[in-house]
């Protein structure tokens, strides 16, 4: 061992003695001592077993004893029964059958007491005590023996007379020997488990002393080794564990200290190289740790986003579909009962059919753009023509819902522009439709071109209600407010609008109608109508991936 410091000198080993040598001296002893406290406690409990397995022997035996002794009771109680009420017979009753049944278990214990005797003079006992049990069976086969001759003579006897005859000529000679044996055993088992109880007691206060002895001797000498083994061994460890726990716990700065014994020195500079390797670690992998998972929430935010959007878009296609195809089938049930009104029906059929063919189509477009799928085949397209067929088209669906669709005289000029025709017409539809969904039976909608130098655009402005809250958060993905809810909508419309807008290259916009609005800005509770206006610039413009995108 080397130095252990100078605060540590006096309590160091003395020269020429080594830790080892110590260390081993004093597990030698407490080895031998707790080999004797083993020895003394396994021949302890061998005696304690001994004396137990006496003393339930003895208890078996008294209980036997009682057993006999009240199965003979019960005999002799029911002869005399037998004989009280005037019957006889050679049967032997069950009570024999149960007082030959105890004394043969009582002598079958004896048996296995003598076959299991350690010392000759446990063996005599036992025999003594075999003589005994063999004289209580010879004794109840005389009276049981007697008894049947005396119930095959006496078949029509005198009951109290062969009662009085069983007690006193059979059972009186034999009864008080039969008696006398059981209380001797019982008075012999009792003898022997009080013995056995003395035993224990004797064994236990012997034990204890023994056993206190060598415990103190082992607590002196665990105390002894526990201190040659702090000294040497356990201050350095508990040091270098108290740094690594520190370390562990990811304390800063966890260091060992420097100034331990031989090799404990030498390890605790290899510790505390190691520790600041791992801080140095830590903070670059903390660093990371904060990038990518800031990362990953972003990520997850918004496949959350996603995932909702896409639920409440697969969720509201049966509201949005719910209202047209109810015209339809009502419009067809009335077209088959009427004889006078079958074309306007049938035209009201074909105007609703196609509002609804337009919603699937939103659907579509919809659902594609968001996977990335639609692409719009721009070109030389005209918007008053697009415009106008947008009109013609949902002229079915305003009759239908008794709305006047006018479209105002379309200013001089050009309304060429670079872009896709199909999907100008689809944007145009789908406000029309919107505007119609939500006036009132015998309102106006009304949609104007407009054209300027260097843009295109057209408004749709209707009598409905207006509409509630922030104008610009209708053209979101499935964004309705209360009369949209109401009229059974799903947003979905406009969100198609914004993003043909947008991949044009220009943006919608909506607003209260005459008389709509509060002066601030706010529109709910607008009963002047409402204006939504596509803008588009002539210029060519890039499509963008989708809706949202």
């Amino acid at each position: 061992m080397t130095d252990i410091g100078a605060d540590d000198e006096a309590r160091a080993p003395a020269p020429g003695r080594s830790i080892v040598v110590q260390l081993a001296g004093a597990l030698l002893v407490l080895a031998v001592l707790v080999a004797a406290l083993g020895a003394l406690t396994v021949w302890g409990v061998e005696r304690a077993l001994e004396e137990v397995d006496a003393a339930e022997q003895s208890l078996v035996q008294i209980e036997n004893a009682r057993a006999i002794e009240a199965a003979y009771n019960r005999y002799l109680l029911a002869e005399t029964r037998r004989r009280l009420g005037g019957g006889g017979g050679t049967a032997e009753h069950e009570t024999a059958g149960a007082l030959r049944g105890a004394l043969l278990a009582h002598r079958a214990v004896i048996a296995g007491e003598i076959e299991s005797a350690r010392t000759d003079a446990e063996r005599d006992a036992e025999r003594r005590e075999m003589i005994r049990a063999n004289g209580l069976v010879s004794l109840f086969e005389t009276i049981e023996t007697e008894a049947m001759f005396d119930r095959i003579e006496g078949r029509t006897f005198e009951a109290g007379r062969a009662a009085q005859a069983f007690t006193e000529g059979i059972v009186a000679p034999r009864d008080e020997s039969f008696r006398g044996l059981v209380a001797e055993v019982l008075e012999d088992e009792r003898a022997e488990a009080v013995a056995a109880f003395q035993g224990l007691d004797q064994l236990r206060r012997m034990l204890a002393w023994a056993w206190g002895g060598v415990a103190a001797a082992l607590v002196l000498g665990a105390a002894a080794f526990a201190v040659i083994f702090y000294r040497g061994l356990m201050h350095p460890i508990a040091s270098l564990s108290s740094a690594a726990e520190a370390l562990g716990t990811g304390a800063e700065g966890a260091r060992a200290p420097e100034k331990l014994p031989g090799e404990f020195a030498r390890l605790a500079g290899r510790f505390n190289a190691m520790a600041g390797r791992i801080e140095e670690a830590r903070a670059r992998l903390e660093g990371e740790v904060a990038a990518r998972t800031a990362a990953l929430e972003a990520a997850n935010a918004e496949l959350r986003a996603v995932d909702r959007a896409r639920r409440r878009f697969f969720a509201n296609v049966s509201h949005e579909l719910r209202t047209p195809v109810t015209v339809l089938l009502g419009e067809a049930q009335l077209a088959l009962r009427s004889s006078g009104e079958e074309r306007e029906a049938l035209a009201r059929i074909a105007a609703s059919g196609g509002f609804l063919r337009r919603r699937l189509d939103d659907l579509m477009r919809l659902a594609r753009s968001e996977d990335g799928q639609l692409s719009l085949r721009m070109g030389e397209a005209d918007l008053a023509r697009a415009v106008t067929r947008a009109v013609e088209t949902a002229q079915g669906y305003a009759a239908a819902s008794e709305i006047a669709l006018e479209a105002a005289p379309r200013p001089p000029g050009s309304f060429a522009l670079e872009g896709d025709e199909e999907a100008l017409t689809q944007a145009a539809l789908a406000l029309i439709d919107n505007a119609i969904k939500f006036t009132p039976p015998g309102g106006r909608v009304t949609v104007a071109l407009a054209a300027a130098p260097d843009s295109l655009s057209f408004a749709v402005s209707d009598t409905g209600p207006g509409f509630e809250g922030d104008p610009a958060a209708l053209f979101d993905a499935y964004a309705q407010e209360g009369t949209g809810r109401a009229a059974g909508g799903s947003g979905l419309g406009l969100a198609i609008v914004r993003w043909i807008a947008e991949a044009h290259g220009g943006r919608v916009t909506a607003r209260a109608g005459e008389g709509g609005g509060d002066g601030d800005g706010n529109r709910g509770g607008n009963r002047g109508g409402a204006v939504v206006e596509l803008a588009l610039p002539r210029a060519p413009a890039v499509a963008p991936a989708g809706p949202g995108g």
